[in-house]
């Protein structure tokens, strides 16, 4: 597994206590019941829960090979974010098929690997240099009790690695986990008595040497994963305890891994920042629930759990930017592969357009009349307002329910320097936007929002919103001119300022001063579950105050739309 790619182990399906393979280890069974999974389900945000340490929020993906949709399971990722995994379950006639799944992911982008003439292959693990490892079967029994042998693989080379001991399984248990850059893989073999042996195997030399506690060297130990430092990270069979803890070995520290509270964890796979992933299981039996978490020196472990399979996600895989791989099980009881991508804190830069806006169009009609075609966006949703050519009424322009509005008007003539005005809603007077003069015949005018009391252009501003997934924030820090002083509501809303929609999150009034002006003033939005950036949201700051924008839950004049930026 490349740099940080862990590799999985698969196992039987009670690998909980660190025995991945009691007596001739399941080839396909993982922890789960099996599982479907649409070849490609809409991606989710999600923040992770955690025991301890700090949290990341996670933008999760559903990615299922279409030959079985019902079981499918993601084990390494590497650093150009190849995927090695496999579908089938195990069971007879369903046997594992190992795939590498290339990015950008799709069916179309997967890819078979199975060692020739194997029943079963699951491809557990891969670096950034194009070698895989994983392990394969001759036997696809009912009783899911198979032969295990590790392999690994490199330009369609396949090439047998298995641990010499002279008192193995039967039948035999062998299987490799992971594998860094230096083509040095890790695994485990499991001996007559049903021990595992953890081991270090260099692709290179051929050469095998033992991965061991050192303060319990015949404990049960499975490796599953190394980085390019040599970091080890697996589990094992804690003597102290009987339970079964993951560990990271460094050089040689060997650092046991317990989730506080749990009755066993796994230790399945390790990045080049020695953050750890793997699963850990809370009850035992029929109660046990299984969490995927994420475990870093500094900051301990984190759960991390899939939406559509809270209590039953495993954490395989992770790279060097923090992407995740695993499976869950579904609601219909199918075992889906599971990405998870690190969401950043995002910052964006916004230049606020005065509102409303749009375009004047003059011309004449085949009888020889003058015309004067309005299109206007950042009206107040469903709000009427008189329009003036120099100075004269000539309709009215009424707005829909996203504060559009589209209208041609016939008249007399259009003098030259003459002016369109659409004056505010209700019993306004003062224009909220005009052209500039405009002569006769035909041509296409911008229309520019003013604000009563300031000369046109003044009404501007801009903005920068800082998204934080991990604190479930949104901050906004605004700057503007040309405001009339006084309380103004703003709102993230979902839409654009094209066209307007629902409020997303509302943010406390900002305040103009006496001159117009709103000074670099800062509001916070907290609880944001959503990822920004998902599509279709705006801010938006209104002429009036929260209390007056709206009326028996209808906008009302004073929700007019005064600056606004496309997020």
């Amino acid at each position: 597994m490349s740099h940080a790619n862990r590799k999985k182990l698969r196992v039987s399906t009670v690998a909980a206590a660190g025995a991945l393979a009691v007596a001739g280890a399941t080839l396909a069974t993982s922890w789960a019941a099996v599982a479907q999974a649409a070849p490609a389900k809409p991606a989710a945000s999600h923040m992770a829960s955690m025991p301890a340490g700090q949290r990341t929020a996670y933008s999760f993906h559903t990615l299922d090979n279409a030959n079985d949709v019902t079981f499918n399971q993601l084990l390494g990722i590497n650093s150009k974010g190849v995927i090695a995994g496999y579908f089938g379950s195990g069971a007879q006639g369903h046997p594992n098929k190992g795939y590498l799944l290339l990015p950008p992911y799709g069916q179309n982008n997967y890819r078979n690997e199975n060692f020739p003439g194997s029943v079963q292959t699951q491809v557990t693990g891969l670096n950034d240099k194009g070698v895989t490892v994983g392990f394969w079967s001759s036997m696809n029994n009912a009783n899911m009790v198979n032969d295990n042998f590790g392999f690994w693989s490199k330009n369609g080379a396949f090439h047998n690695a298995n641990y010499p001991t002279g008192t193995p399984a039967s039948p035999p248990v062998d299987q490799l986990l992971g594998v860094n850059n230096s083509d040095v893989a890790v695994g485990f073999y499991t001996d007559a008595n049903g021990t595992n042996h953890g081991y270090k195997y260099n692709i290179n030399s051929g050469r095998f040497s033992r991965v061991t506690d050192p303060n319990a060297p015949t404990a049960s130990l499975t490796a599953a994963a190394i980085n390019n430092n040599g970091d080890i990270a697996g589990f094992y069979t804690n003597p102290a305890t009987g339970n079964t803890d993951g560990f990271l070995k460094r050089g040689g520290r060997f650092t046991d891994l317990a989730v506080p509270g749990a009755s066993a964890t796994q230790a399945l796979g390790v990045n080049d920042h020695d953050e750890v992933v793997g699963t850990y299981t809370v009850g035992s039996g029929s109660g046990a629930v299984m969490h995927g978490f994420t475990w870093t020196p500094r900051g301990g472990f984190v759960t991390v759990d899939d939406p559509h399979g809270m209590g039953t996600t495993t954490i395989n895989g992770v790279n060097n930017a923090g992407d995740l791989v695993g499976f869950y099980v579904d609601a219909n009881g199918n075992t889906d592969g599971m990405l998870a991508t690190p969401l950043h804190k995002t910052t964006l830069h916004l230049n606020l357009t005065a509102m409303p806006a749009g375009t004047v169009t003059t011309g004449t009609t085949g009888g020889g009349q003058d015309t004067v075609q309005l299109n206007v966006f950042g009206l107040t949703p469903g709000s009427a307002h008189t329009v003036l050519l120099h100075g004269n009424v000539i309709g009215t322009l009424t707005a829909d329910g996203t504060g559009q509005a589209a209208a041609t008007f016939t008249v007399n003539s259009i003098q030259n320097g003459s002016r369109v005005k659409i004056l505010d809603g209700g019993q306004g007077t003062a224009a909220i936007a005009e052209t500039n003069p405009i002569g006769g015949g035909a041509g296409s005018h911008k229309l520019h929002a003013v604000e009563a009391g300031f000369q046109q252009g003044t009404l501007q501003g801009h903005a920068t919103l800082v998204y934080d997934p991990a604190a479930q924030t949104i901050t906004v820090t605004l700057t503007a001119s040309g405001v009339s002083p006084g309380m103004h509501a703003a709102h993230i809303h979902v839409g654009s300022c094209q066209s307007q929609g629902a409020v997303a999150y509302m943010l406390m009034d900002f305040k103009a001063n006496g001159h117009g002006n709103i000074n670099n003033e800062t509001r916070m939005v907290t609880g944001v579950t959503s990822p920004m950036l998902s599509g279709g949201w705006y801010l938006n700051l209104h002429q009036g105050n929260s209390n007056n924008i709206l009326a028996n839950g209808q906008p009302t004049i004073q929700f007019r739309p005064l600056l606004c930026a496309n997020i």
